[in-house]
């Protein structure tokens, strides 16, 4: 207790630093980009019945790589071969599916304003990263079904379902890069400190 204490009074690069060496904060960061993808799969698309395009089923992959890559770093924190396979998979991740939304909020704006145009996305098996078939394997999460551009019907607080998976990405991107720049930080004042305890060489 008295540890998180410490932390909370201190500065906040210096707290993210010690924070990124520690399990729950890879935890629950992973935590919430699978409850992400879980809660498109039962709310838009069993609930709300919004069957997910080829888009949808790729930002939801996004998010389960972003999960993963958390989950790599959570093993050892500590361990910089763990830190590094996080960071490069997660931001990877997030920068994909920033991509994959934006994409896709440029096809919903030219679905909603262009009366006849049809969008130019792909039903049934899609080419994915690697060459995965995670469409084969979860039909279910990654089975691309519906039509680019329909979700543009669905609004919340006057942002539609791509507006807003392009601000959780770009948040997601900028909390892994201040985790990232507050990592380096901590281990640059870990060896000045080390260095400065040093007895003299001569």
């Amino acid at each position: 207790m008295g540890n998180i204490l410490n932390d909370l009074t201190d500065g906040f690069f210096p707290t993210l630093g010690r924070w990124q060496d520690r399990r729950p904060l890879w935890i629950l960061g992973g935590l919430w980009a699978l409850g992400l993808e879980l809660f498109s799969v039962l709310y838009f698309q069993e609930h709300l019945g919004m069957l997910p395009c080829e888009y949808c089923v790729k930002v939801r992959l996004a998010m389960v790589a972003i999960f993963l890559g958390a989950m790599v770093a959570a093993i050892c924190p500590r361990l910089l071969a763990a830190k590094v396979v996080g960071y490069a998979s997660t931001l990877s991740a997030a920068s994909w599916g920033l991509h994959m939304s934006a994409a896709l909020e440029a096809i919903n704006l030219k679905a909603l304003h262009t009366p006849g145009w049809f969008p130019p996305c792909k039903a049934g098996r899609i080419d994915w990263p690697l060459g995965l078939r995670v469409d084969a394997w979860f039909p279910r999460h990654f089975g691309p079904q519906g039509i680019c551009g329909e979700d543009s019907q669905w609004f919340f607080l006057g942002f539609s379902m791509t507006q807003w998976l392009v601000l959780v990405y770009t948040v997601m991107i900028a909390g892994l890069l201040m985790m990232l720049a507050a990592g380096i930080l901590a281990r640059y004042r870990a060896r000045e400190a080390a260095l400065a305890k040093a007895p003299p060489v001569c």
